[in-house]
């Protein structure tokens, strides 16, 4: 897999954490066009509350988020979000390791 620059030398307290905690599995996959000088991204939900960001032009691994609940929920504007994924964010925000 290849990273980031950004990634590979600044996430390593977030990495030693999701490491811990399991990336899980896919659950669902956005696109996300925010503008960026790199163009989309590929977000990737996990069963975990990990959301793994790869460049969608590159697939170069941009970051790891251990996901917060309104993160996880903002995918789903619609308001039909996965409550089993949010509240496995939230006891993760409980434990201080999200942000």
């Amino acid at each position: 897999m290849r990273k980031s620059l950004h990634y590979a030398k600044e996430r390593r307290f977030r990495e030693r954490h999701i490491q811990e905690i399991g990336e899980g599995t896919t659950y669902a996959e956005f696109i996300v066009d925010n503008g960026h000088k790199n163009g989309a991204e590929r977000h990737i939900l996990t069963t975990n509350g990990i959301i793994i960001i790869y460049n969608a032009r590159t697939n170069r691994l941009v970051t790891k988020l251990i996901a917060r609940p309104g993160q996880i929920k903002r995918y789903y504007p619609e308001g039909n979000f996965p409550a089993e994924i949010v509240a496995i964010a939230l006891e993760h925000a409980k434990m201080h390791i999200n942000y």
